[in-house]
């Protein structure tokens, strides 16, 4: 073989190998959709069920540093699809940083929990956190919580003290100016606020990013904040839930100059890990860094791997791209594409396996299923192994929803429980202990889309829609030889809503209708039926518009779906 042949083979393999590279990363390389500009500052960027429809809308926080602007959503035209400008924006405007979303007064509805980098006066003046809540599927026009006033560029929600509610932590400090402020956690108490923080780190930072994890494995959520200057740090829960003032564990470079960060099961899949993205615009080497945790929570360590410089690097999230069962990054920056390093037992790929060909000025990055082409229903069953905890992990990572969680045979009401959209923890009011059967079922999805803020004035907000064309077997399927609720259309429904189902053996078939807070609004079923496929037709006209669940139990099993009512 000559040398020009053989150079002509390798250049081939090499082609076919990128391609097939190419092919496990399903997202085109331009956005699939991007918002009229509208010269808005979009910052902070949420993906929940504001109106209760069953699809996700999309939630920015406009402003930044440099104007101050509306908090806006964009609701979901019902199929995945979404109106190039905001369907509602606030009334105030102000400098917003980045935002949360649940459900924190327990009412069904999600709320919002934003941000504000600055006070009206720019940067002389601090900011403060502030919550709208959701009343019966919109915003409030203006917040009915707003804190005491401090820097903040990021918060959000998690269950701090243990008590199956959504309590706030917030950054504290301003870069720019080397100001740096204490850490902040807000406890909920019965869905309200006190405008003064109940917790402050004893440490000072200059913290940008931070978020809940149950780093140790205890049973407990702790706080892990990303900062600017000074050490990214963990304060760790002990066994009764209380957070610790001071840091249990610092990064150990010695220049930390960090942006955004998530919280992942990477590496080795059981414990913990946090990626973090360097912003060099202050200093530092604009490097992406990740800090594990399989030995343990030392008082101080290095990166156990990082990236090649990015530059000004911002959002960041991790997620199950190419389906080989190990978190992948997706990351961006400021004038900077979006991209997709893979993920395996080490860390991550050095070179990005996508690279988009549109670069913007990226500020948080988001994954849902927001087209619900690929939802799922998946039913845990776990057999707790500690005594007295307050919060356990789900299998799946992309949790779209929590459709109904049952203690020990008690189905629990949703008061009792909470959860953050599209986390994958869920923690409870009255804690679990040893040997106690907690059964969850929940909706999610191996087809995420990506949706993206950017504060580039001149440029939308981007998706990236998934295109993967499969569908996986879900657990709770009559191959299983388990009963199924198969399907119930049309949802949303009007007057009469459709339930198909099966069952593999002849069993007693209980099917109702529950609302929200869980009480019985209308028995649809109560007979004993044999083997089969079944379908029923129900008249739901007396029922109020809203969120309900369709339940079918025995002695033997439990099963719900979640049912709009819409007129």
């Amino acid at each position: 073989m000559n040398r020009k042949a053989f150079l002509c083979i390798l250049l081939l393999i090499f082609l076919i190998l990128s391609f097939t590279k190419a092919q496990e990363i399903p997202y085109n390389l331009t956005p699939d959709w991007e918002s009229t500009p509208n010269n808005h500052v979009a910052t902070g960027l949420g993906l929940a069920d504001i109106n209760n429809d069953g699809w996700k809308d999309i939630i920015v926080a406009n402003g930044n540093d440099i104007y101050r602007q509306h908090l806006v959503v964009y609701y979901n035209n019902g199929d995945g699809t979404f109106p190039l400008n905001p369907s509602w924006e606030s009334s105030d405007i102000d400098y917003h940083g980045h935002l949360a979303t649940g459900d924190i007064n327990n009412d069904g509805w999600i709320d919002i929990a934003v941000s504000v980098y600055l006070g009206a006066s720019g940067f002389s003046e601090p900011g403060k956190v502030k919550v709208y809540y959701n009343i019966n599927g919109e915003l409030e026009s203006t917040p009915s919580f707003v804190s005491t006033e401090f820097y903040t560029f990021s918060c959000a929600l998690g269950d701090a003290d243990g008590d199956g509610d959504l309590d706030i932590v917030t950054t504290a400090g301003e870069p720019y100016g080397s100001i740096f402020d204490n850490g902040k956690i807000f406890y909920n108490n019965n869905g309200f606020f006190e405008i003064n923080p109940q917790w402050n780190s004893t440490n000072v930072m200059g913290a940008m990013d931070v978020d809940f994890a149950d780093m140790d494995g205890n049973g407990f959520l702790d706080v892990i904040f990303s900062c600017e200057e000074t050490p990214n740090c963990i304060f760790l829960a002990d066994s009764n839930g209380n957070i610790s003032e001071t840091p249990s564990w610092e990064s150990a470079e010695t220049s930390n100059y960090m942006n955004s960060l998530d919280i992942g099961f990477t590496c080795n899949k059981t414990t913990q890990s946090i990626v973090s993205t360097g912003n060099d615009q202050l200093g530092g080497d604009g490097k992406i860094r990740l800090y594990s945790f399989e030995n343990g929570i030392p008082s101080s360590s290095y990166a156990s791997w990082t990236s090649q410089p990015i530059g000004y690097g911002s959002g960041i999230i991790l997620a199950e791209i190419n389906q080989d069962e190990y978190l992948d990054m997706i990351y961006g920056g400021w004038w900077y594409p979006m991209e997709i390093s893979l993920g395996d037992s080490t860390g991550f790929e050095n070179t990005p396996s996508y690279t988009s060909s549109s670069s913007s000025v990226v500020e948080a990055i988001q994954i849902a299923d927001i087209d619900r082409d690929n939802i799922n229903i998946n039913l845990d069953t776990i057999i707790i192994e500690l005594n007295d905890i307050a919060i356990i992990y789900l299998k799946k990572q992309l949790i779209e929803n929590v459709l109904s969680v049952t203690k020990n045979g008690t189905l629990l009401n949703q008061s009792e429980y909470c959860f953050v959209p599209n986390k994958s923890w869920i923690t409870f009011k009255d804690h679990v202990v040893l040997n106690d059967i907690i059964i969850i079922e929940y909706e999610y999805s191996n087809d995420g889309d990506i949706v993206i803020s950017n504060w580039d004035s001149s440029k939308g907000n981007y998706i990236f829609y998934n295109t993967n064309d499969y569908s996986e077997i879900i657990e709770i399927t009559q191959n299983n030889k388990l009963p199924a609720l198969n399907n119930i259309y049309p949802n949303p429904a009007q007057d009469i809503i459709n339930i198909s189902y099966y069952l593999p053996y002849q069993n007693q078939v209980n099917i109702k209708i529950f609302d929200m807070l869980n009480n019985e609004v209308l028995i649809i079923k109560n007979e004993k039926q044999n083997k089969g496929n079944y379908s029923i037709c129900c008249n739901i006209s007396e029922l109020r518009c809203g969120t309900y669940f369709i339940q079918m139990t025995s002695d033997k099993y439990y099963l719900s779906k979640k049912m709009i009512i819409i007129r």
